[in-house]
């Protein structure tokens, strides 16, 4: 094993108890379809405004969480952030189960209005190329230096924040599943 770790990824999860699950669900549903990166309608991605009342509570916590987040990586405090933009989605969709980043944003956020066996799965940026040499089979034990990905099973309540340029991907749920997804930038 390494004796020193230099270069890290990191995710933050929270579990949130006072956000109104039944309100931001029935939001999402009722939003209109949102315009996907091809440039098709997507019916089970929902555009959010921003400055919906119903997202009042999310976006605060989600501001001062990646506060928190930037200025533990820069060490400044004084460094502006603004959410960028909102939608929600409900279901299953396309485009959240082909690997992707967020493009144009520094944090992502994703909360989980309602989840019981959702997934989300983000990928290492540099193991396969580390491990590419290495037989899979010599494997005996996985870590964060031999790992190509991480899992995350998310329940109704959860809130992940995560550098948006880190490649993941929802896997699909064969229950109901309704998330509000976030991108965070630098003023």
């Amino acid at each position: 094993m390494f004796k020193e770790r230099i270069f890290s990824i990191g995710i933050s999860r929270y579990e949130l108890t006072d956000i109104d699950n039944d309100l931001m669900c029935e939001e999402v549903k009722k939003s209109s379809p949102d315009v996907g990166m091809d440039g098709t309608l997507s019916v089970s991605r929902k555009q959010m405004n921003i400055n919906n009342p119903c997202l009042d509570k999310l976006n605060h916590i989600i501001v001062s969480h990646s506060k928190y987040i930037l200025s533990g990586v820069t060490g400044n405090d004084d460094i502006n952030l603004v959410l960028q933009r909102v939608w929600g989605n409900h279901n299953l969709n396309v485009d959240i189960c082909s690997p992707h980043v967020h493009r144009q944003s520094f944090l992502s956020a994703v909360y989980y209005a309602l989840s019981t066996d959702g997934r989300i799965e983000f990928h290492s940026p540099w193991t396969d190329n580390i491990m590419s040499i290495i037989p899979e089979s010599s494997m005996v034990q996985y870590n964060e230096f031999n790992s190509s990905y991480y899992t995350v099973y998310p329940k109704t309540g959860m809130l992940i924040i995560f550098p948006s340029n880190l490649l993941h991907y929802a896997l699909p749920s064969k229950d109901e599943r309704i998330s509000v997804v976030y991108d965070i930038g630098i003023k």
